[in-house]
């Protein structure tokens, strides 16, 4: 069987401008996560460090996993020009799906962590159902007794095939006019949404890039909650916690153990 997950190897030179043109609104929601309690935080997707940026000066023992070498360095890149911050930010390069982090090389227990997160629709990317049960359970584990799992999903009831590009974002930057173009096909049996990108820079260069959403739906997500003890303590339509709406689009999942 094919496996469907996105190469961030092909977008880790483009991954900052894309979020660049098309700015994420996910930070609000971090920041009424994460308190003065806050001690340790697992990030199941840190990419090039975005979120962790916001966050260096709260002094939180940050762990990031990245199954993308690529993405790892650039994070490294850009976080080595805000030091000190050594042991702030720990990164592994891991597929999130086989993580494992040990307390010191000695010991059997998992590390802990008051908070997980699957940031920028993570867990929709290791691939189908079965990859993020997996994923899931990674966080799970190493997550601490009354600690909180959060994951947010693009809702699928939004998708559509879009068999022309169009545009979705567009910015100057560095005196360059850069467009990105966007293009989607959507298979409802197999639940996968395959996203096509372009970025064309100064009306020439073009970048193609291509990515894919194993999506869920709500009931997908509470099936899957129940098999793994997972308690939803509360869902949101949107990431300033508005009601869920069949139009919201995202879907954001706050859980704890059961």
């Amino acid at each position: 069987m094919t496996e469907y997950k996105t190469n961030y190897k092909n977008w880790a030179n483009w991954y900052d401008l894309v979020y660049e043109i098309i700015k994420p609104k996910d930070l609000i929601l971090y920041k009424s996560l994460i308190n003065d309690q806050t001690k340790d935080v697992l990030e199941m997707g840190i990419g090039t460090g975005r979120i962790f940026k916001s966050f260096f000066q709260n002094k939180i023992n940050w762990t990031g996993i990245d199954d993308s070498e690529e993405m790892i360095n650039l994070c490294k890149e850009k976080i080595e020009p805000l030091q000190p911050l050594k042991g702030k930010l720990k990164l592994i390069n891991e597929d999130m799906t086989k993580l494992d982090i040990r307390i010191d090389n000695k010991s059997i227990h998992n590390s802990k962590f008051d908070l997980v997160i699957y940031p920028s629709n993570s867990l929709m990317s290791v691939g189908d159902i079965n990859q993020q049960k997996n994923a899931l359970c990674s966080g799970l584990k190493h997550l601490k007794d009354n600690g909180i799992l959060m994951f947010d999903l693009h809702n699928p009831n939004n998708y559509e095939i879009k068999d022309k590009f169009q545009l979705m974002g567009s910015a100057k930057i560095n005196n360059l006019n850069h467009e990105i173009f966007g293009r989607s096909e959507v298979d409802f049996i197999n639940k996968l949404h395959t996203n096509f990108q372009k970025i064309i820079i100064n009306s020439d260069e073009v970048i193609e890039l291509k990515s894919y959403d194993n999506f869920l739906y709500i009931e997908d997500v509470i099936s899957i909650c129940d098999e793994l003890n997972i308690e939803i303590l509360d869902m949101f339509g949107g990431y300033n916690k508005e009601k869920i709406s069949d139009n919201s689009e995202e879907i954001i999942f706050i859980s704890k153990k059961k």
